[in-house]
């Protein structure tokens, strides 16, 4: 765990500078002679998530009345606001904890829950960032699982011309921020919480992980939102042969749909039968689930009695496993029975042309060979299985590894191997050096694993790791110098951060 000086760090990192550094009133520690600070902004912190929930919190203009709080809040927001104010007279109850009230986006921060019987942890949070290219400057622990925080470089100031078009450009990065983490932690990724709402605070008992040399330019996160958007929507669910009418577009879908009164209760199928059955749907006809969740959590706010948001969302991405290929008959007709207003004949209910075959694509358990796409995963699994935080690099010969990977039961072809390195490398996940001659082989180390060693390894070895890879991976060697220009970078940052504190009067 951190000290106390570090965690104010922090959190002067995440407010850049958008608070007082010292109380307007009753300062216990503003020299005598400190000029006006001028116009600020406002924070809003809580003392526990059942105020956080009950608006009931206190509202901070600087950092001196952060310190003062300091591990006595659980929550607050990251990013902020013109101004702060109560709307009770005991002033208890704070306001203006809202949108078109924030002054500046300092942090995006993306919740992680951990799901019953599921396993997360600080480090396949981690893995999931490198693979994706957002590895968080910050991670703290919760009651249920971790928060990320993507830390910017620099404020994103929010203006009210265009309509807030630079709230509405962030939150589009935060929601493909999102989305991406979700492709590989689908359970944990909260899809709910306000983009820019209350979050954790950082405190000397819940930081996992901190990296201050990884923060983020807001123009570089754009950009790579814009090529991540266009890359999702080319990801097809399913092909089909030939291309039939689609489920959602049945009747029994409209029936369903427009039903407010659902309900259910002991066996009777109610709300979750038919947001699920009608997810299949969605799912059979080829429609993202981010796109189903949005038409489901419509479909559940019309609902006299709609289920929480979250529970929505559980039901939606269960569709999504894969377990099932479409809505059934069966389940149709039962809702349909409990729930239908109007009487409509089978054919009129079900429109999909008959002897039409939906052609899924099978599963690889289901097929004799496997694709080099799923090598590469095999391959990239081995690696990171086999490597060490202190030794990324593994070295053995071209046999070894292809008598290493395999599934079930069958090694990896050669000519299937000798095109999942290739590929690897072409896309930078591996780095690969042949060493030749009596003793030799190949001496290969996944990208993951380097960057995973820069960052948790202390300074001592690090120096040395950075020695050793730049030995035996000249391409890697842009990840020590990356490293090495944030780190300067910030170590001169704060250097002019300690010079400004010198008393000199």
């Amino acid at each position: 765990m951190l000290e106390g000086y570090q965690v104010q760090e922090i959190i002067q990192m995440i407010t850049k500078k958008g608070l007082r550094k010292y109380k307007f009133k009753n300062s216990n520690i503003r020299p005598i002679a400190q000029e006006n600070e001028g116009t600020k902004g406002a924070v809003f912190g809580f003392r526990s998530k059942l105020n956080m929930v009950d608006s009931r919190g206190i509202v901070l203009t600087s950092e001196e009345a952060l310190w003062e709080n300091e591990d006595c809040l659980t929550h607050w927001t990251p990013n902020v606001y013109s101004y702060g104010t109560y709307s009770d007279a005991g002033k208890t109850i704070v306001k203006g904890h809202n949108e078109n009230n924030l002054k500046q986006i300092n942090t995006f921060v993306i919740d992680f829950d951990r799901a019953p019987g599921e396993r997360l942890d600080c480090q396949m949070i981690l893995d999931a960032a490198v693979d994706i290219d957002l590895i968080p400057t910050l991670i703290l622990e919760t009651a249920k699982g971790f928060q990320a925080y993507f830390i910017l470089d620099k404020p994103w100031f929010i203006s009210s011309k265009n309509d807030y078009q630079s709230i509405y450009i962030a939150k589009i990065v935060s929601e493909n921020m999102r989305k991406a983490f979700a492709e590989h932690l689908p359970a944990a990724v909260d899809h709910t919480c306000n983009h820019f709402g209350i979050f954790r605070i950082p405190r000397t008992d819940n930081i996992q992980y901190f990296y201050p040399a990884l923060t983020r330019d807001m123009q570089q996160l754009i950009h790579w939102s814009m090529k991540y958007e266009p890359a999702r929507r080319k990801r097809p669910v399913l092909s089909v042969m030939p291309t039939p009418k689609r489920q959602v577009d049945e009747k029994w879908v409209d029936m369903i749909v427009s039903n407010p009164d659902i309900l259910g209760a002991k066996n009777i199928a109610g709300r979750n039968t038919a947001i699920f059955t009608l997810s299949l749907a969605y799912y059979s006809s080829g429609i993202e689930l981010d796109a189903c969740f949005d038409d489901m959590d419509r479909f559940n706010s019309n609902l006299k009695v709609p289920l929480r948001n979250r529970e929505v969302l559980k039901i939606v991405k269960s569709a999504y496993r894969g377990k099932y290929h479409g809505a059934t008959k069966k389940f149709v007709r039962i809702l349909l029975a409990n729930w239908g207003i109007e009487s409509f004949s089978e054919e009129e209910i079900f429109t999909q042309a008959q002897g039409v075959k939906y052609k899924f694509k099978k599963d690889r358990s289901e097929r004799q060979k496997s694709h080099v796409k799923e090598w590469k995963v095999d391959i990239l699994e081995y690696l990171d299985r086999e490597s060490f935080r202190y030794r990324p690099e593994i070295q053995l010969t071209k046999s070894e590894l292809q008598t290493a990977v395999k599934y079930k039961g069958k090694s990896i072809p050669k000519r299937s191997l000798d095109r999942a390195l290739r590929e690897l490398q072409t896309e930078g996940k591996i780095y690969v050096q042949v060493k030749a001659g009596r003793g030799g082989g190949l001496i290969v180390a996944t990208r993951k694993a380097l960057i995973r060693t820069v960052i948790v390894v202390n300074q001592q070895v690090k120096e040395a790791y950075k020695d050793t890879i730049r030995t035996f991976f000249e391409e890697a060697a842009i990840l020590t110098k990356m490293f090495d220009k944030l780190e300067t970078e910030k170590n001169r940052e704060l250097s002019m951060e300690q010079l400004n504190l010198w008393d000199t009067g």
